[in-house]
């Protein structure tokens, strides 16, 4: 159609010229991740997908991209309104409308490779005019040196990351990211930012945990070897002037450390930056929670000067030259924690993507956002990097890309599933679930082998209805949940059971990932917990105690469940080894609002015999108490129940009455026994 050739001639375009532009060309880069944003913002509201619900790592990355800007801009506020320092995060947002697009449409892998390489050999040559040609001190093209530096040294190690694809393409391709890097070694070299070169080892460890499972222990010797002969030729070779570098810091700090504090000796770049980091330190001990706000760190500087406590030489500077202590001081530690969050959550994210996916392409891209990452946390080690339009820019472009495409392939290889090379039983147990069998039944027929129900005496439809997809069913009486699965389970004849429960359903990625494993000769292991997506009020709970994880999948030989009436478990054979799936299991666990309550109320009088038949001690009543408060911030605060609405506020009040109703009853029937004797 019009529309897909136009989203693919844009993604195509932004790929190639976004990072050939970003250093070269003002304004280019803004403009277009704006066209990028626009796009994603139309395309959701042209399939009505604006307003339906993400999924869960999407909303923990759309909420960290918006949570820090948000802070800044609250945080910031003054009598006078004064938000312009914290309008540049601001970018942050856009993150989310780049990354729907890209979800949606896909990236072409040769235009991000060859992207990043031409951005990289570019910026060098335009370094090289301006130092050789225009004889300026530093390269630096329309931003600062430093910045020059560090998106040179991201481009050319996010380039690196596909060495696999180039090598696939052409062998002598191979040596493409090796000239990136070069080139992004010249630029920085010739911007004077070798600041930037501190990300260098992060970097070359993550490659080195990457490949370390594919590599031998020669080529593990043989890099190492290789690496740290590069670092004393880098070392050595005068002309990097590395060594003059260090010798310089090192003096640098030394005349610092030695100097008064209004001493001219302390004006260098080295010194700015220790006065400024001791000048942030008084500030947010001040102002610990919240900070002073963006906009207001010069203002601080100069009573500090004032009061003879600095150097007047940082009076020029608005930020402390390092963006972890601009978070601190500026938005104290709510900002900081924040800031952890922005980093950390696609981090964490990317390393699953990187570990746990048998697509190269996945893997590269992971890489490359983790190199990005990685990179820019160190980058803020010695610069404020998202208080600058450009990098922050950069950073939001190539997450939402990379983030975007790695979603984009993931769901176009779910649509096809891997044949199986073990057997699968799925048991059911049920009583009375006309209303609700059916689904289930349905998201497992006829992908599993075989389906096996042990109903404790329906009186409904329930079994007209299961007979339809299933005739091993099997009737008896109700024991308990422990005995009545294992007796579900002692029915299954397959290599591998799934034990579900009637008010729960398959969604297709967990069929995809458990058709993944079962595909392997020899799994790794013999247990696989599957996420559950409680689904409440027609709301799908990502948070909370939707966040659990039951063991659900496992191998039938030696497997079994413990007899608990309630709370059952499996016991896996030795090793008991477990591992855990990222497909979710839908659980439809209230018919209303009423049938919660009322199930709650069993579940908690169980559960209150049963601690009591253990003769466990559940605090009396000011145990019930505080167990209950815990409960509510457990799960609406530590495990994000705030991020599911008002369905994750009546649910953290439900779980809340309901801790309490256990320890509650544990106490009666206690006080009761006491009254007996």
């Amino acid at each position: 159609t019009e529309a897909s050739r136009f989203s693919t001639y844009l993604i195509c375009f932004s790929l190639l010229i976004y990072p050939a532009t970003v250093l070269t060309i003002k304004g280019m880069n803004g403009l277009i991740l704006v066209l990028l944003s626009i796009a994603g913002l139309l395309l959701s509201f042209r399939n009505k997908t604006f307003f339906s619900q993400p999924q869960r790592h999407e909303t923990l990355v759309y909420v960290t991209s918006s949570l820090f800007f948000i802070l800044a801009v609250i945080l910031s506020y003054n009598s006078e309104l004064d938000f312009a320092g914290a309008q540049k995060f601001a970018h942050l947002l856009l993150i989310i409308p780049v990354y729907i697009y890209i979800r949606e449409n896909g990236i072409k892998q040769e235009y991000f490779w060859y992207g990043l390489i031409a951005g990289s050999l570019i910026t060098m040559s335009l370094a090289w005019y301006e130092v050789l040609t225009l004889q300026k001190p530093r390269a630096r093209s329309f931003t600062h040196p430093i910045l020059f530096g560090d998106l040179a040294i991201a481009m050319g190690m996010m380039s690196l990351a596909g060495i696999g694809w180039f090598r696939a393409k052409a062998s002598w391709q191979v040596l493409l990211p090796v000239l990136a890097v070069m080139a992004a070694l010249i630029s920085s070299n010739l911007a004077i930012a070798r600041g930037s070169w501190a990300a260098l080892p992060f970097v070359f460890v993550l490659f080195f945990w990457f490949y370390n499972q594919s590599l031998s222990n020669k080529q593990k010797s043989a890099i190492a070897i290789l690496t740290t002969a590069l670092v004393l030729i880098i070392y050595l070779i005068p002309q990097t002037q590395v060594q003059n570098q260090i010798d310089r810091t090192m003096n640098n700090i030394k005349i610092y450390n030695n100097s008064p504090i209004d001493s001219q000796l302390r004006a260098t770049s080295i010194g700015a930056r220790l006065e400024m980091w001791q000048a942030s330190l008084k500030i947010f001990k001040e102002n610990p929670i919240t900070g002073i706000g963006w906009g207001n760190f010069q203002s601080q500087i100069q009573q500090q000067i004032d009061a003879g406590l600095r150097n007047k030489f940082i009076r020029q500077f608005s930020h402390p030259h390092n963006q972890f202590i601009s978070a601190l001081i500026n938005g104290g530690i709510i900002a900081f924690l924040a800031l952890l969050m922005l980093f950390y959550i696609p981090l964490k994210q990317l390393i699953v993507h990187s570990r746990k996916n048998d697509n190269p392409d996945i893997n590269r891209l992971a890489l490359a956002g983790l190199v990005l990452i990685i990179s820019f946390i160190v980058f803020g080690l010695s610069e404020a990097i998202f208080e600058r339009s450009r990098p922050i820019n950069f950073y939001v472009f190539y997450l939402a890309i990379i983030l975007g495409a790695i979603s984009h392939l993931n769901n176009q290889l779910k649509k096809k599933s891997p044949p199986r090379k073990h057997s699968l039983s799925v048991t059911i147990i049920t009583k009375n679930e006309e209303d609700r069998i059916e689904d289930c039944l349905q998201s497992v027929h006829p992908w599993a082998d075989e389906i096996i129900i042990v109903d404790s005496g329906s009186d409904d439809n329930t079994l007209e209805i299961a007979r339809q997809y299933t005739d091993k069913i099997y009737q008896t009486d109700w024991p308990g949940y422990g005995i009545q699965k294992q007796r579900a389970l002692d029915k299954a004849s397959c290599e591998w059971v799934l034990s579900i429960d009637a008010d729960e359903r398959l969604t297709p990625e967990l069929r995809y990932d458990i058709d993944c494993i079962l595909s392997q000769e020899k799994p790794e292991f013999n247990g696989y917990k599957t996420p559950w997506a409680v689904m409440l009020y027609g709301h799908r709970m990502d948070f909370g105690r939707s966040a659990r994880a039951p063991l659900r999948l496992f191998i039938r030989e030696g497997s079994q469940f413990t007899e608990s009436t309630i709370h059952e478990r499996v016991v896996l054979p030795e090793p008991q080894k477990q591992g855990k799936l990222e497909g979710r299991l839908l659980h439809y666990t209230h018919r209303d609002y009423g049938h919660g309550i009322r199930k709650a109320s069993d579940y908690a009088w169980l559960s209150s015999q049963k601690y009591f038949d253990e003769n466990r001690w559940g605090g009396g009543l000011i145990g019930a108490s505080l167990r209950a408060c815990w409960t509510f911030f457990l799960i609406y605060i530590l495990r994000l129940g705030i991020l599911d609405g008002a369905a994750g506020f009546v649910s953290a009040m439900n779980y809340t009455q309901n801790s309490f109703n256990k320890y509650a009853g544990l106490w009666s029937l206690r006080r009761e026994e006491k009254l007996k004797h």
